[in-house]
């Protein structure tokens, strides 16, 4: 079971065999710890090293890692043109990952001035797992 899909608790139709109920927004967001280190790694750079990143597990979406800003090589980031809206996070802002010999198109998205229940994006991003070419959990 997942907790946002399916069944599980945070989807939008509620758990279904449970001796409990939730009462509150059909949509719900957690933002939990995720206790172990992560590394990324893009054309040869490391663009993100972090033992602070966060798990946002939201209604009907898979999980997503959220980490510090501080913990990512800025220098690689260029801003993009691209936005997105999120009627429960906000309006998030995106960079490309540029290296001398790739760019990772639109990789990296962050929510520079969440929406007041979602406070606790800010200073955080996220990154689509799939334009990177490595991720490391703990100090594999």
């Amino acid at each position: 079971m997942t907790l946002t899909l399916s069944d599980g608790p945070l989807t939008s139709s509620g758990p279904a065999d449970v001796n409990y109920t939730i009462d509150g927004p059909r949509h719900r967001i957690l933002f939990g710890t995720f206790p172990r280190r992560v590394r990324a790694v893009f054309d040869g750079k490391v663009v993100l090293d972090t033992r602070r990143g966060r798990l946002l597990h939201e209604s009907n979406l898979l999980p997503a890692l959220y980490v510090p800003a501080d913990d990512v090589d800025v220098s690689l980031l260029q801003r993009t043109d691209h936005t997105t809206h999120c009627p429960f996070k906000g309006d998030a802002t995106y960079w490309s990952i540029v290296t001398d010999d790739r760019t990772a198109e639109n990789a990296v998205w962050g929510y520079e001035q969440p929406l007041e229940g979602a406070g606790w994006l800010a200073d955080h991003v996220g990154f689509y797992w799939d334009r990177l070419d490595a991720w490391f959990d703990e100090d594999e």
